[in-house]
């Protein structure tokens, strides 16, 4: 089984070089069918470049470390040096827990009560400082060996622990109860809701259509006490206005739009042809110190 190396979407400034990436930012979003990574300049406060990979015939997280392994070796200045790096894992065993009620010493018991069991994998967990909460999951040991070979200073979290601490930062005082974050993913959902500036729900939901999406979406504004008819609903990840769940939004609320770009950053002309809101946890993420 061969990996497609050339990336499906590869955007960068003119102005990113190779030789100065010790003073750059990393930022790496992977899950089983992909990876996407971003290049950050902190000095200009700019992203420079995104690209990503689709990851088409996969069929296992065994098979993973090859396709992992064959970016970083025939990429070469993604496996450079870099100031700092993030990596963002992607699945679906996490689970999330009060910090007064965590304890380390049980952290396998927290995450069993709610998770199968993962072969080959540590159990890991990161702190929401924003939001009082820990995340905890399963991280596959080759995402942890890998990483730390080629960047010895990588900060390695879970993607929804990005997307819950920089929805709680972007959006701190500037929505209201009637506010619904969903960020979909190829064949799940998460909705994270806010109640006072405090993460009030966060869950998520597999489905196989778009009725499976839409009725959960719907159960779970009923069990908010939120209304279709007046919630907001604020939405990212892998959707587009010709997807069957965007139709569906499309008919059952009444007020939704995608995610707004998040302007204490800069970004480079060149990443104007990306959908911004497909890649928000990916340009968030370095958010979570």
């Amino acid at each position: 089984m061969a990996l497609q190396l050339t990336p499906n979407i590869s955007y960068f400034d003119k102005s990113f070089k190779e030789s100065q990436t010790r003073s750059y930012t990393l930022s790496i979003q992977l899950w089983l069918n992909g990876l996407v990574f971003t290049i950050y300049n902190p000095d200009k406060n700019k992203f420079l470049g995104v690209e990503s990979y689709i990851f088409s015939d996969i069929e296992n997280v065994e098979q993973l470390p090859s396709y992992l392994g064959q970016i970083l070796n025939n990429r070469h200045s993604f496996a450079f040096p870099y100031d700092s790096v993030y990596l963002m894992y992607q699945n679906k065993f996490s689970t999330l827990i009060p910090e007064a009620l965590f304890s380390e010493n049980h952290k396998n018991l927290y995450l069993g009560y709610n998770q199968p069991f993962q072969e080959n994998s540590r159990i890991v967990f990161d702190r929401l400082k924003n939001n009082e909460a820990v995340n905890i999951y399963y991280l596959p040991n080759f995402v942890v060996e890998k990483a730390k070979d080629f960047w010895p200073n990588v900060k390695l979290l879970h993607f929804s622990t990005a997307l819950i601490e920089s929805l709680s930062i972007n959006f701190k005082n500037k929505v209201d109860k009637k506010t619904l974050f969903v960020n979909l993913r190829d064949d799940c959902f998460d909705v994270v809701y806010f109640k006072e500036n405090k993460l009030h729900f966060h869950n998520s939901f597999d489905f196989h259509t778009k009725e499976d999406f839409i009725y959960f979406l719907l159960i779970t504004i009923d069990q908010l006490m939120l209304n279709p008819e007046d919630v907001n609903l604020i939405i990212s990840g892998n959707i587009k206005k010709t997807d069957d769940t965007y139709n569906m939004i499309h008919q059952y609320i009444k007020n939704y739009s995608f995610i707004s770009r998040n302007d204490n950053y800069g970004y480079s002309f060149v990443l104007d042809e990306l959908k911004y809101h497909q890649y928000y946890i990916l340009f968030n993420g370095l958010q979570c110190e």
